[in-house]
């Protein structure tokens, strides 16, 4: 098949490739025909490739995307051998490395520095190449042998697309370059490109494969202080050290009944500040969570949307670790090269073509590095006692203001008073207005008057449990003047202006005083009837009968009492109609625009929640059809309505992030399968509060809002006395109402 000179250009060649030709049985060695080249496509001759789990994982498969007969192999380093037309960036003789996902250059997913999935030619798990529906190779009875993952290395020589291909430096050895082509680029791009991993944090990586060494190689040249590794297999730790790994948990050693969870909190002081899972399973960590690989192509990640929402956690997919081919393959050879990157340590064996079958049995019992053992723990998140219903608290301030000086004490401070509350007395039934006596703020704790509060339909939902404490005081929402302070107060005194939000901020633990998060871990909030620092209550009826808080605030009362932790003072020019919708709802909405997308703020126009950030387009999904034309207020240009949507059409792959802030039920489930995370390239983020912390953010808000940025005169639709409450609820429920302002005298 070539000519009289040698020269295979443009014509078959023959060559031997491994060819899986029943799923999990041995691959069998032949001599098959490849193709020429056709446009846009270059034929290499493979010097090295490498064995990936995924491999494994494909060939054991006999349903769909399983395909045989089909020659395997997506790591590998090789020689241009022929090049098709439109081909000019590789030449023949170049050193190259094909990567399974494509980067063309050209569309606008490539182009951005935000995803490394092709829109042009997006990643999918086909036999074919990735232009055409067709085959490059054949055996010698001309059937056709599928491609896997637009590479098949497991040839001698392969077709592979030019969008598929890097051309690299010749000084890397080819035993090393093959390692680039997805599992050790994968696990460093994770921790370089996907998490931006910070100097001094702490990352957690769940199975030790080469992957997750890829991950610990990452977070090392990254700067991180401590990396944590979980696996069951103990010999791992000590070779772990060589990449950085400083902690090992072996899930079958934990004692007490304790969940990787529990430990690694404990570990941490409250949890890891980057997870890396590896098998894709749920894992844990208030910071980002990168989903690497799948343990089977079916599995489910499954999140209580309540867990997602209040864990202020990051779900993040990530294939071949957010790593742009063509750009950064070669940064991560030089590094090589210049002996920053420990390459050399990933390869544990080296094999003939002909001994392939005994790399799958090392990789598939454990003892090959370059492998995943299949058995990585990835347990669900379990933070919590079972059957607590539990909301992860931020906003406390540390209190260490010294511009304060103790108040004075006034007629009713350290008394217990009387005023009025709008009481639940029964899930589901009208609040009942009522006298009842306000206990004295305690150590710590601030009673507030209310002069505004705001209905959410956080309270309605609670409103509705039958699970959750009844005679309750409800709302989280309010704009409040302090009335007296409890001992070891000193930021605010009595007639400051002040905002409750139902979150801590301790400006102390790790995780408030980190830019990452604004959850704390020292004052963590439960959705608890209590105060947040013992199981007891500041309000009972007149009968004695004990009064249930809600969530630290318990605003539907003329007075209530909040652990100064959850206060904010605020610049009184501020109208309380407008400060009190700064305590949750539309703050969570801004913020969630501001501060969960990581803008900065110098380059908004702080207009609205949904013109924060200036976009050119915003797109508002809802079913009511009067949010389309209030929306337009707040700069949102188009408006879909689910019901209406045609072809089942749904959003483009590859890059933005969809940031959770509400559930529509506590047990409503996001359930998703772990192949869709992966290879999506997105990002999911739960955001309380939208990750504002509100002792420094709020009164940036007020700000902006005195100085005519922020709109809030428009989110309030409806204002009434505290004795319509009944009525502003069934106005919220009915969708007829943005924001309900309730006066409280």
């Amino acid at each position: 098949m070539a000519d009289v000179n040698g020269n295979t250009a443009g014509k078959p060649l023959r060559c031997k490739a491994a060819i899986a030709r029943e799923a999990g049985q041995p691959l069998v060695i032949e001599e098959v025909i490849v193709a020429p080249p056709k446009a846009h496509e270059v034929r290499i001759k493979i010097i090295c490739a490498s064995l990936c789990h995924t491999d494994v994982t494909f060939w054991k498969l006999k349903d769909f995307p399983g395909c045989y007969p089909r020659i395997l192999g997506h790591e590998a380093v090789g020689i241009v051998e022929s090049v098709g037309e439109e081909v000019d960036e590789v030449v023949e003789g170049d050193y190259v490395l094909p990567v399974l996902i494509a980067d063309c250059g050209d569309c606008k997913d490539c182009r951005s520095s935000e995803s490394n999935l092709c829109s042009k030619l997006p990643f999918k798990v086909s036999p074919w190449m990735p232009r055409e529906d067709s085959s490059r190779f054949t055996d010698l009875k001309g059937e056709t042998l599928f491609h896997f993952v637009f590479v098949s290395s497991f040839s001698q020589y392969t077709v592979v697309d030019i969008a598929h291909l890097t051309k690299i430096d010749p000084s890397i050895p080819p035993n090393r370059a093959c390692l680039l082509s997805c599992g050790v680029s994968t696990g460093i791009g994770a921790a370089w490109r996907a998490a931006n991993v910070k100097p001094g944090s702490t990352v957690a990586i769940f199975g030790i494969g080469a992957i997750g060494l890829g991950v610990a190689e990452g977070a090392r040249l990254c700067g991180a202080a401590r990396v944590i590794a979980v696996d069951i297999n103990p010999e791992k730790f000590e070779f772990g050290k060589k990449f950085g790994v400083t902690d090992f948990i072996n899930p079958n050693n934990c004692e007490d009944n304790k969940t990787i969870s529990q430990i690694i909190c404990e570990m941490t002081d409250g949890g890891a500040d980057y997870c890396f899972e590896c098998v894709g399973k749920a894992t844990l960590g208030w910071g980002k969570t990168i989903v690497l690989g799948l343990d089977k192509l079916d599995a489910q990640l499954s999140f209580l949307s309540l867990d997602v929402l209040l864990s202020g956690k990051t779900i993040k997919g990530s294939v071949y670790g957010d790593l742009k081919a063509k750009s950064d393959v070669p940064i991560l050879v030089k590094r090589y090269l210049d002996k920053e990157i420990r390459l050399d340590d990933f390869v544990s064996h080296e094999m003939k073509l002909d001994e392939i079958n005994k790399a799958f049995e090392l990789l598939m019992e454990g003892k090959c590095l370059r492998c995943d053992s299949g058995e990585h723990i990835g347990e669900d998140v379990e933070e919590f006692a079972e059957g607590d219903f539990v909301m992860p608290v931020f906003l406390a301030n540390c209190g260490e203001c010294t511009d304060y000086v103790k108040p004075s004490k006034g007629i009713t401070a350290g008394k217990p008073l009387h005023c009025k509350a709008a009481i639940a007395r029964e899930a589901g039934q009208p609040l009942v207005i009522e006298e009842v006596i306000m206990a004295p703020p305690k150590a710590h704790e601030v009673r507030i008057k209310i002069i505004c509060t705001s209905l959410c339909y956080s309270d309605i939902t609670f409103w509705k449990l039958k699970r959750i404490f009844l005679d309750a005081i409800q709302e989280s929402l309010a704009m409040r003047l302090l009335e007296s302070v409890g001992e070891e107060v000193d930021e605010v005194l009595e007639g400051d202006y002040v905002l409750p939000v139902f979150i801590a901020d301790c400006g102390d633990c790790n995780d408030c005083k980190s830019s990452e998060s604004n959850l704390c871990s020292k004052l963590p909030f439960k959705i608890s009837p209590w105060m947040p620092r013992e199981d007891s209550s500041r309000f009972t009826d007149l009968k004695g009968e004990t009064l249930f808080h809600f969530l630290s605030v318990s605003s539907f009362s003329q007075y209530t009492v909040v652990d100064v932790t959850h206060l904010t003072k605020i610049d009184p020019s501020i109208p309380p109609n407008r400060a009190c919708l700064l305590s949750c709802g539309v703050s969570t909405g801004i913020g969630a625009a501001w501060r969960a997308t990581n803008v900065n703020l110098d380059q908004q126009l702080l207009y609205s929640a949904l013109e924060l950030l200036d976009w050119e387009y915003n797109i508002v999904s809802c079913y009511a059809k009067f949010v389309c034309f209030f929306g337009k207020k707040f700069g949102v240009t188009d408006f879909i309505n689910p019901n209406n949507c045609e072809d089942n059409k749904t959003v483009s792959q590859g890059w933005g992030k969809t940031i959770v802030l509400g559930v529509d039920k506590p047990d409503a489930q996001l359930s998703l399968l772990s192949m869709d995370v992966l290879l999506s390239g997105k990002t999911i983020k739960g955001s309380i509060y939208g990750g504002l912390k509100a002792k420094s953010d709020v009164p940036i808000l007020v700000k902006r809002y005195l100085d005519k940025e922020v709109r809030l005169d428009d989110f309030v639709s409806h204002e009434m006395k505290f004795d319509e409450i009944n009525k502003a609820f069934e106005l919220l429920m009915e969708g007829k109402c943005v924001r309900c302002v309730i006066w409280m005298d």
